[in-house]
């Protein structure tokens, strides 16, 4: 992906939100009530990524469809911040919001149109982490933007991703009940929706699975995502297809990371 085309931003600062903080510790309130106004008010330092740009998958053609698979990675975060040494620091909450649709028909009897349940299109969300050698990170931050071709082998899978990554100094952290599994589920598009649908949702420490509404709209709770996220990691959202004739179209998408601090 060119880097011109993904924005990173700071939508609140670490800086603005100490100084709100000292601000109201001024006014005599406790520390104790100041965490809980900042936290009802989600006023906590943020990073954000956008990738505003349109880009198409196919699974492809072949006459055995179970042969039709095709990731591709779409957008990367810059590294998580690191803590400052005398505060308690983590990520609260990961803010996604995707916009795209598959490819707008389907012929499989056993697939409805307009629902979200069995889509062969859809996002996976993964942890980029820098591997470390005598205490020394050795990744190389632009290798992962390099990463630009669609895998299209469904017998390597994102094993394939994974060794490049290792050769490059970085990993993806593994989850599951066998520990084995690359990625997180994310956002399943509409089935046979031909115009763009915008989801936007999160994954918080605060509350273990997404509302029932974005459930009911494709999405995914991303069970144990935030809590495995560390300092230096990088968070990617790839697009997947997979099985005869299915695409991923996407138009835009971004991750905001919410830290939280004290």
């Amino acid at each position: 992906m060119s880097p011109l085309t993904v924005v990173h931003s700071e939508p609140v600062a670490r800086t603005s939100v100490s100084q709100v903080r000292s601000m109201l510790l001024s006014l005599g309130i406790p520390m104790e009530l100041v965490l809980r106004i900042m936290s009802i008010a989600e006023y906590h330092p943020t990073q954000r990524t956008e990738r505003p740009e349109y880009v198409r998958i196919n699974a492809g053609g072949q006459a055995n469809t179970n042969a039709c698979w095709a990731a591709k990675l779409y957008l990367v975060s810059k590294p998580l911040l690191r803590s400052p040494e005398d505060q308690f620091w983590r990520v609260k909450k990961v803010i996604w919001e995707l916009e795209g649709h598959d490819q707008g028909w389907v012929g499989d009897p056993e697939r409805t149109r307009g629902e979200y349940v069995r889509a062969s299109s859809w996002y996976d969300a993964c942890i980029f982490r820098p591997l470390q050698a005598d205490g020394v990170y050795v990744a190389n931050l632009m290798e992962i933007d390099r990463i630009g071709r669609t895998f299209t082998d469904p017998k390597e899978g994102m094993l394939a991703v994974q060794e490049l990554l290792r050769a490059a100094g970085w990993t993806m952290v593994t989850h599951g009940p066998d520990n084995d599994l690359l990625t997180w589920r994310l956002q399943s598009n509409r089935i046979a929706q031909s115009r763009d649908e915008r989801h936007v949702f999160e994954w918080s420490v605060d509350q273990p699975a997404v509302t029932e509404d974005a459930r009911s709209h494709g999405s995914f709770d991303g069970d144990g995502f935030v809590e495995a996220l560390q300092p230096g990691d990088r968070i990617g959202i790839w697009m997947r297809a997979q099985l005869y004739g299915w695409e991923c179209h996407t138009t835009r998408a971004s991750v905001s990371i919410m830290y939280e601090f004290r």
